[in-house]
């Protein structure tokens, strides 16, 4: 199985493909402060086709250059409250899908909140990241509670699409959209940043000796990895949600234990460009460097929660 999907990683972890991505808006960014503002813009508004998304993104980092000089100047300001109602103003009338721009700028006051206590979202999460910790599982479920409660003390328990952006394994979701985000903050290459790796520019706001390791990370599975996993043997459950992905992730280490989920872009790009069907096309799994240890099921994979 490793000498298939390193073929399938040479050919589609490219840099050129980025552009198919919503990581694609983190490149545009030199300062890490930006970039994590922007990653988790982008990971949690991953929902939906991709011009949807691309389209809601960019209306975002619009909306929040028209009132600031960057992102990260954005993120600080937000605490001041004459600053704060300027932003829900600007955000008054954005929309993705089923989440308001209310739900975005109370999500951008949470990151807010982590910077002031710890420095970056980074030493937030890693805070509660113990060092014999085997996956982000712990992590996420303590970051995601703590900040269900500082939005539940704004009030934001009103708005139930904005707890969407929220999703942790202790629900058995899958977390596609966190794990990606996870994902892009822990590895480092010409695609994913690594602003949480051992050698982040961030790492001064840190726990000392903490950072995050590829090893730990949990592939995102979504309706393309999910279903693709499942062809590949990877996976024998029917929902993709936490434990599927565990399982994923776990027959990922067989092919590389220190970073599993290096995969992960190269396996969705053969679902987002459409070049996986959804039952055996002779024509065209011919070409797939899979191909020879690919077989589809007679039934797709269902998501427990629309985070496609």
């Amino acid at each position: 199985m490793s000498d298939f999907l390193n073929r399938l990683f040479d050919e589609y972890h490219r840099d050129f493909l980025l552009s198919t991505d919503p990581l694609e808006f983190v490149h545009r960014y030199q300062d890490p402060r930006d970039r994590e503002v922007i990653a988790l813009i982008s990971a949690l508004l991953a929902y939906g086709n991709v011009r949807q998304i691309r389209s809601s993104i960019q209306n975002a980092i619009d909306r929040m250059s028209s009132i600031a000089t960057s992102p990260r100047e954005f993120i600080f300001h937000l605490q001041e409250p004459a600053f704060r109602r300027q932003a829900f103003k600007v955000f008054r009338d954005w929309v993705h899908r089923f989440n308001t721009g209310s739900d975005l700028v109370r999500l951008l006051e949470l990151l807010a909140r982590s910077w002031e206590r710890h420095g970056s979202l980074g030493g937030h999460f890693l805070s509660y990241k113990d060092p014999d910790d085997s996956d982000i599982e712990t992590a996420l479920n303590k970051l995601i509670a703590e900040w269900r409660s500082w939005a539940k003390a704004t009030g934001a328990a009103k708005h139930s699409s904005f707890y969407f952006f929220l999703t942790a394994p202790a629900s058995g979701s899958c977390c596609k959209r966190w794990c990606m985000f996870l994902r892009w903050m822990g590895r480092r290459d010409a695609l994913d940043p690594g602003l949480w790796c051992m050698e982040s520019p961030l790492l001064s706001t840190f726990p000392e000796g903490r950072y995050l390791r590829t090893a730990e990370l949990v592939i995102p599975l979504d309706t393309h990895t999910g279903r693709i996993s499942r062809y590949l043997g990877l996976t024998t459950r029917k929902n993709a949600d936490w434990k599927a992905a565990l399982e994923v992730t776990e027959r990922l280490r067989e092919c590389d234990p220190n970073d599993p989920v290096r995969y992960d872009f190269a396996i969705s790009r053969l679902g987002i460009l459409d070049l996986c069907q959804k039952s055996k096309n002779k024509e065209i799994c011919s070409r797939c460097p899979l191909d020879q240890v690919c077989t589809p099921p007679p039934l797709p994979l269902r998501l427990k929660e629309a985070e496609s």
